[in-house]
């Protein structure tokens, strides 16, 4: 599956960054993953290279992993996408959620993929 997806992660302050070279630290990433803080550039500056991005590769899917549901990177997300169904916006993102999109983006068709990525952000989120 994992021809021909265009995979970024959206958030406040330095957090995508971080989740991009935690995660490249933990396993071997099957795909580059783009990363983008709304602390170093603009929204508009943020839409723009992803757009740039986008219209170069022409991917047949997108992921948009954002940190907060509602907030400007999940609205950005949401404005990119419009009415594109390849495109997909996931809220709340986390290390295994991300461990778990590059463990299975060869396995596992499109759906699959996702339903798999949520299910293991939401068993990444214990409390004892």
């Amino acid at each position: 599956m994992k021809d021909n997806i265009y995979t970024a992660i959206i958030t406040h302050g330095n957090l995508s960054g971080c989740l991009k070279r935690v995660t490249e630290k933990l396993i071997v990433p099957v795909t580059e993953v783009a990363y983008f803080s709304n602390k170093e550039l603009t929204l508009e500056e943020i839409e723009s290279e992803i757009e740039s991005e986008r219209t170069r590769l022409k991917p047949a899917k997108t992921a948009f992993f954002i940190d907060l549901v509602g907030g400007s990177c999940w609205l950005l997300a949401n404005k990119i996408k419009r009415n594109d169904s390849d495109i997909l916006v996931i809220g709340g993102v986390n290390v295994p959620m991300l461990i778990s999109y590059h463990m299975n983006l060869e396995k596992l068709n499109w759906e699959q993929l996702i339903d798999k990525v949520i299910e293991d952000g939401k068993k990444g989120i214990v409390a004892r």
